[in-house]
């Protein structure tokens, strides 16, 4: 079966999205079109990639997820690639409920690795399938948003949307 590509139009911004069948392979965050088919025939040697159109299911998903179901997503099927690490990493994160964050030290210590945060965060930062494998959960140990592939107001929006961390609220009106 071959890997499809199509745009999809999201509040955070435009995104690229990959699929093979009803399984996801891929979210560019940034709509890189040339990115996103050189990583997926990094990680899918020989698998035919052409514009195309990705799975009804994938988009209902990502619409109800956008509209303010954030379980939504839990159920779509994901194939990343990489290392049996990073692909233990990325399942980890998929166990993160919305609503909630984790720093890369406490995923480390989850994985039963608790020295190998930077390893965890390298990991975290090569997710090709960002959102439904929600890197964006991850912050920094003292709660501030670190590195994030659709850049830091994408994370927050992200964070915002699930309640995750609170919106900024603007200061008050002094009489």
């Amino acid at each position: 079966m071959s890997i499809v590509f199509q745009p999809y139009t999201a509040p955070v911004g435009p995104l690229l999205l990959a699929a093979r069948g009803d399984t996801l392979v891929g979210v560019e965050l940034a709509a890189d079109e040339a990115h996103l088919q050189a990583d997926l025939r990094r990680r899918f040697k020989g698998e035919p990639v052409a514009p195309g159109v990705v799975s009804h299911r994938i988009i209902c998903a990502l619409d109800a997820y956008f509209a303010g179901d954030l379980a939504a997503v839990d159920a779509v099927e994901v194939d990343t690639g990489g290392t049996p690490f990073h692909r233990q990493v990325w399942a980890a994160l998929r166990r993160i409920p919305a609503g909630q964050t984790t720093t890369y030290g406490a995923l480390a210590r989850a994985l039963g690795r608790p020295t190998a945060s930077r390893a965890v965060g390298m990991a975290n930062g090569r997710n090709p399938v960002a959102i439904v494998v929600p890197c964006h959960r991850v912050i920094g140990s003292d709660g501030s948003l670190t590195g994030y592939a659709g850049g830091l107001p994408m994370k927050r929006w992200l964070l915002e949307h699930e309640l995750a961390i609170e919106a900024p609220r603007p200061p008050l009106a002094r009489p």
